[in-house]
């Protein structure tokens, strides 16, 4: 059993490029579909010693490679390292902050979270029928029934078609 070491933003940029490095996002697979620094997924919650037997295989992980654990603000990796701990033998690192903080360490211009841009988009939308139907007609008020019937399914169901379109815009794709 090996001790979890945390390291910070400056760190990671380095072991990142080092190939003796494993670099493991453990949020679930629809937030590592958003954008990750890791090369990998496995979300915390299907960690066990099956999975673990599996993924070292799969990534054909050796021993002398360590392992980096990197999730939203780094709750969930610290969980996941925990769990880790026994079923392999890798040392194991947390990146403290998580994707929080490799964002402020590497821009001062903080991307705006998926989900916080459907908020936005569906309020202004919701404002615009409310506004609309008041001072051009009625009628309008049926996208504010729209939008409220789509945040609904959306929280049911998990899939938000705005959630989607909002990652194909310009300002969502990976710089290249």
């Amino acid at each position: 059993m090996s001790d979890i070491k945390r390291i910070n933003a400056e760190q990671f940029r380095i072991y990142q490029k080092d190939s003796r490095y494993c670099i493991i996002d453990v949020r679930d697979h629809h937030e590592y579909a958003t954008g990750s620094e890791a090369t990998v997924c496995w979300p915390a919650n299907e960690i066990n010693s099956v999975t673990a037997y599996e993924f070292v295989n799969a990534q054909k992980l050796t021993p002398d490679q360590t392992v980096i654990l990197l999730c939203a603000r780094g709750m969930r990796a610290s969980a996941a390292a925990e769990k880790l701990q026994t079923l392999i033998p890798n040392h194991i690192s947390v990146v403290e902050g998580g994707h929080a903080a490799l964002a402020i360490a590497c821009s001062t211009k903080q991307k705006i979270s998926i989900e916080r841009q459907v908020r936005i988009a569906a309020g202004i939308l919701v404002l615009i029928s409310i506004i609309g139907s008041m001072l051009i007609h009625p009628a309008l008020i049926i996208f504010s029934v729209f939008m409220a019937c789509g945040l609904i399914f959306s929280g049911i169901t998990d899939w938000c078609g705005l959630g989607l379109l909002m990652m194909k815009m310009t300002w969502n794709q990976p710089r290249k």
